[in-house]
């Protein structure tokens, strides 16, 4: 019996120790207890039951940048720029979290820009985005091209919706820019825009944006248990992710395809492209250059580049018509530069103090990337009196910092003069965290900047936005998902001639 009731006791004392022991080195930042299997999963849950506030509010408690476990995974939490910008520019940090949908989206292969590292990161990265710059891409006089061409194609289904009759209609907002702001990727892909392209656009648009739109809790949840998302593959949003990136590849593929038949016919014509740029290489570095990699490429960059823009180019639009007075001041600026109405030019921007402070602003505000794209250790690293181990995932949440007094008085207010000093010039624009830090950065600042300024600009030239009559005034909080964006609003396009 003796024997019986040590075993008992020995069993217990064993469980005590699993649930309470806490694996982290006493050098490792602070952090909740995990516990066995969820780790700190209860944690979050207590924390918020809004997922944009969990990580922000256990920071109160732990400091700007501490521990937690999802499932079994060593994870740091970055909230302050100080943290973000030393950390994430350090290139032991310059990895992904290659788990979950992510690899199942890349055939369980190192392929693409985004989520690949070592030799096929060093090498497809810069290749691309020099052959993309080749072909326009961040070049303000080619993009002004591609977004005029897209805009008017815009403004003719806006003008159709208003009628000949009438001066004004109520248009949905959401997905408004997804499609023109896809067009414009996809001619310095792949070449011309043609109407047999149209329904890949459809396919693309509606699919990227499900997509992005699915829960982050439940993208949160695969990443902590990867295996879930095999047994509750719709409650978690798997099935909505492989749907677009499936869709994706059969486009990718077909589009491969169809270039290397035309390669085969013309097999020295100079590339116009990055389709066909990528094809010729695959006779140079098949390593490299392959239908597979092409496939994660053509993904990546079409993910990345289209839905951040066209997220930002809802949230300037909910503050366009939520603020009235801003529009008129933005709308101002624009007479002073073309009095005669001419298309705008990106350079016009250093002309535009108050615009540029708009865009600012809205960034601080509205927030669209406010969990930036996850990393992952490659080695030990030493941030103040931290370690931060090897393969922690290293995740960053940006709302604290900009509801932070010191840095922002009255951060509750949406004051596009914060960023103007008393000449009316633009100051602390290099506050703004829109696109991480270090090399694995987001490379599309300068198109994203040149899309959202030619864009709005161009949209408030020829209409003046409103709320529609006898509708609320739309929410401004953000729907949570991998971006976050507006919930869905209608805003009241009136022409102004």
């Amino acid at each position: 019996m003796f024997f019986y009731y040590a075993l008992a006791i020995t069993a217990l004392l064993i469980l005590y120790y699993l649930l309470l022991k806490d694996d982290r080195d006493s050098k490792e930042p602070p952090g909740p207890k995990p516990v066995p299997i969820i780790g700190n999963l209860v944690d979050l849950l207590m924390a918020s039951g809004n997922m944009t506030l969990a990580l922000g509010n256990l920071a109160e408690k732990y400091g700007e940048i501490y521990s937690l476990k999802m499932g079994s995974k060593k994870t740091v939490i970055l909230t302050s720029k100080d943290a973000m910008q030393t950390i994430l520019s350090n290139e032991a940090t310059f990895a992904r979290d290659f788990t979950g949908m992510w690899t199942d989206r890349s055939f369980h292969k190192n392929l693409g820009i985004a989520f690949s590292e070592g030799e096929v990161w060093e090498k497809l990265r810069p290749w691309t985005f020099k052959m993309l710059k080749d072909f326009g891409f961040g070049k303000s006089s080619d993009m002004e091209r591609f977004i005029q061409v897209a805009s008017q194609r815009l403004f003719a289904t806006i003008d159709d919706k208003i009628g000949p009759e009438k001066k004004s209609c109520d248009i949905d907002i959401e997905l408004l820019y997804n499609q023109p702001i896809l067009s414009i990727m996809w001619q310095m892909i792949v070449g011309d825009l043609s109407p047999e392209d149209e329904p890949s656009l459809k396919i693309l648009s509606e699919k990227g944006d499900a997509f992005v739109r699915v829960s982050i809790f439940g993208a949160g949840i695969v990443i902590a248990f990867p295996f879930l998302r095999f047994v509750f593959p719709n409650a978690l949003g798997y099935n909505v992710q492989m749907d677009f990136f499936q869709a994706c590849n059969t486009i990718a593929q077909n589009l491969f395809k169809e270039m290397e038949e035309k390669m085969r016919k013309s097999p020295l014509s100079t590339p116009t492209n990055l389709l066909k740029a990528f094809v010729q290489n695959c006779t140079k570095d098949p390593k490299i250059f392959n239908c597979d990699n092409f496939l994660l490429t053509f993904q990546d960059i079409l993910l990345t580049s289209t839905e951040t823009s066209n997220t930002f180019m809802e949230i300037l639009i909910l503050y366009l018509i939520t603020y009235p007075d801003v529009q008129e001041k933005v709308y101002a600026e624009i007479l002073k530069v073309s009095p005669d109405e001419r298309d705008l030019s990106f350079s016009d921007r250093k002309k535009m103090p108050y615009t540029q402070a708009f865009f600012l602003e809205a960034h601080r505000k509205g927030q669209p990337f406010q969990n930036l794209v996850p990393r992952r250790a490659l080695s030990d690293i030493t941030y103040k009196d931290y370690i931060i181990k090897k393969d922690t995932i290293i995740m960053s949440d940006t709302r604290l910092y900009y509801e932070n007094k010191e840095d922002w008085p009255d951060p509750e207010v949406f004051r596009p003069e914060r960023f103007l000093d008393e000449a009316g010039q633009v100051v602390n624009a290099g506050k703004i965290i829109s696109f991480s830090f270090g090399k694995r950065n987001c490379p599309g600042e300068l198109q994203a900047n040149i899309v959202t300024f030619l864009g709005i600009t161009a949209l408030l030239q020829r209409y003046k936005l409103s709320v529609p009559r006898g509708q609320c005034m739309p929410r401004l909080d953000m729907r949570p998902g991998l971006t976050s964006k507006p919930y869905p609003f209608q805003a009241t396009f009136a022409k102004r001639q």
